[in-house]
């Protein structure tokens, strides 16, 4: 046996894994709730009142906007509007949590191949780009609220 053809193959399986696994957690979440609102005042979407300091420190205004998104359309105030950009984000939110908690599974697969720094560090990794998404989706969700909230009482004034 080689041992480099071992690792290239652990490699591979544990990319396949997480490119797969994020296609289908985002493709499950948006069929289950493309039609349900979100409450995000929720436990798990309640913005908290230490996330704008923290924001702040890590200088998420700076580099929120160099981070690729994945469906652009979705987050486009004027395709989907304030409403829909909630949701759109919300929803997005849900997707990276998720994800966050999935790529720790090939964790598992260290027993039957051993190799557990791939393992730990691709699931380390993973994790952490997925709460960059988090991050940004908490970080904008005060400003989009706030916008709904000033359309809405626009509206009631008419």
């Amino acid at each position: 046996q080689l041992p480099w053809l071992r690792s290239i193959y652990i490699s591979f399986l544990t990319t396949f894994y997480h490119i797969f696994m994020r296609f289908l957690v985002g493709e499950i979440v948006v069929i289950i709730f493309k039609n349900r609102s979100f409450n995000e005042n929720s436990f798990i979407f309640r913005i908290h009142s230490y996330e704008p300091k923290l924001y702040k420190i890590l200088k998420v205004k700076k580099w929120k906007t160099g981070v690729i998104t994945a469906v652009p359309e979705q987050f486009d105030i004027n395709k989907v509007g304030p409403k829909g950009l909630l949701h759109n984000m919300l929803q997005a939110e849900l997707v990276h949590r998720i994800i966050m908690v999935l790529s720790f599974v090939p964790l598992l697969l260290i027993i039957p191949y051993g190799s557990p720094i791939i393992f730990i560090l691709t699931s380390i990794i993973a994790c952490f780009i997925d709460t960059t998404f988090v991050i940004i989706q908490r970080f904008n969700r005060p400003r989009i609220i706030n916008l709904i909230k000033y359309y809405d009482s626009k509206n009631k004034s008419r």
